[in-house]
């Protein structure tokens, strides 16, 4: 008797591992939509640069991030993990930014753009690393 209630729960397991639990209890349609994660609970989402573009030194590049709750940002421009310099002081959240590369700037694949909160430094991110050719 216990070979059988044995070999019925191995049976039982293996085949809801093969056919899902949707097959067997109903809903085997696949959903209309995939529900989004939520981005980290960050205030702020920087959008571009995108990890991986590539600019040339006098380009201007556009600055892009989503920060509903805030009225004014820093932008800063970050070399790997050390600070460069500020490209924007306490400006006014539009979303987005238009900004010059210097044409003396050192040239460099490892450049990250930091966004962060004017009232609250603490609040801050990171784009993507882009380079500078």
């Amino acid at each position: 008797m216990k070979a059988i209630s044995s070999f019925v729960t191995v049976s039982l397991i293996c085949f809801l591992n093969l056919s899902g639990c949707r097959q067997i209890f109903g809903d085997g349609e696949q959903p209309e939509s995939i529900v989004q994660v939520p981005i980290e609970s960050s205030q702020i989402v920087v959008t571009a640069p995108v990890h991986g573009t590539i600019w040339k030194p006098g380009d201007v590049i556009r600055i892009k991030w989503l920060a509903t709750s805030i009225n004014s940002i820093d932008i800063e421009l970050y070399r790997k993990s050390y600070y460069q310099f500020s490209i924007r002081e306490n400006l006014e959240n539009t979303g987005s930014f238009d900004w010059s590369i210097p044409v003396d700037i050192n040239l460099s694949n490892h450049y990250l753009v930091k966004i962060s909160n004017h009232n609250n430094p603490d609040t801050y991110q990171f784009s993507g690393r882009f380079g500078i050719q």
